[in-house]
């Protein structure tokens, strides 16, 4: 792993982020593959400017197979309902945005994408912004123990979506590197959480 510091934020370079940009680029010679990369980096930027409106540091950006990771300081993981509504809700929001402005232009192929990246990430699923915002709700809207036991029957569902969303992948004809490492992903976080 590659760790460049800027300031007080690490940005971390994982060799799968390398391994999953390459691969999609010897698979699709398309702009379909940088299309997705910019869309992602839309989404985690939308983030990036909620975290630094709501003046929330942010300890490290971590680029990796599945993705783009944002960890927040510790001391800094408690805030008010919605802060961290606005923070989570920011990626998707920027998505849709640039779908609205890309979509009738002969760029729309990329408004595509950001609509797909954006409906993806809102998928209620735990570690996705989606699955957080349903958490965040069960925090806000229940005692601590009923939250609890919510979250936990939310990642029961999780560990039996993922895979039968990536049957249907599959079934349908998505062959995907990078949607299934991120499935992949997204099932073993579910799991040992």
């Amino acid at each position: 792993m590659i760790e460049i510091a800027c300031g007080k934020t690490g940005i971390c370079f994982h060799f799968t982020f390398f391994a999953a940009v390459a691969l999609l680029m010897i698979i699709d010679d398309s702009n379909i593959p940088i299309y997705g990369l910019y869309a992602c980096l839309l989404h985690e930027s939308g983030h990036l400017a909620a975290m630094l409106i709501c003046r929330q540091p942010i300890k490290r950006l971590v680029f990796y197979g599945a993705g783009i990771k944002i960890v927040q300081a510790e001391n800094e993981l408690l805030t008010g309902f919605v802060k961290e509504l606005f923070i989570l809700s920011a990626g998707c929001c920027v998505n849709f945005a640039v779908y609205v402005i890309f979509c009738k232009s002969d760029m729309y192929l990329f408004g595509i994408i950001n609509l797909i990246v954006g409906l993806f990430n809102i998928l209620p699923l735990n570690s996705l912004d989606g699955g957080k915002i349903i958490i965040l709700c069960f925090y806000k809207l229940f005692t601590y123990e009923k939250a609890e036991c919510a979250e936990k029957i939310l990642r029961g569902i999780n560990i039996i979506f993922i895979p039968m969303a990536a049957i249907v992948f599959y079934l349908v004809g998505i062959r995907n590197f990078t949607l299934y490492t991120t499935l992949i992903y997204l099932l073993f976080t579910a799991v040992i959480m």
